[in-house]
């Protein structure tokens, strides 16, 4: 094995358990909400992880997110998670883009 299936060999795991992570930290953050603020809960649609998990929960949950809806609610630990999850997932996306680019390097070079 060579140090570029290496690095892709460790760029995959990490992405794996970031994805188990990103559960932990969505479920973390159904549940504040059910529990704390049902008002902004109901409003995205009583999103759940699994059970009630729709397209447009999940456009509510990164909406929630990326515009920081979290700041208006005055809750500390939910500004804290949802600032974490935020960050969490920017690099989540920049690890997702170089393992793609990565794979489709390699792909061409073996094609040429």
């Amino acid at each position: 094995m060579n140090i570029d299936e290496t690095l892709l060999l460790i760029i995959f795991a990490s992405i794996f358990l970031l994805v188990i992570l990103w559960f932990v930290f969505v479920r973390m953050l159904y549940k504040r909400l059910a529990s704390s603020h049902m008002p902004q809960y109901e409003a995205m649609g009583k999103p759940s992880l699994f059970l009630h998990n729709t397209l447009a929960g999940t456009l509510a949950m990164l909406k929630f997110l990326l515009k920081r809806e979290h700041k208006v609610l005055g809750d500390s630990y939910l500004s804290k998670l949802s600032d974490i999850m935020l960050a969490f997932l920017l690099i989540y996306i920049i690890l997702f883009l170089t393992l793609f680019f990565s794979i489709a390097a390699q792909f061409v070079i073996r094609v040429l």
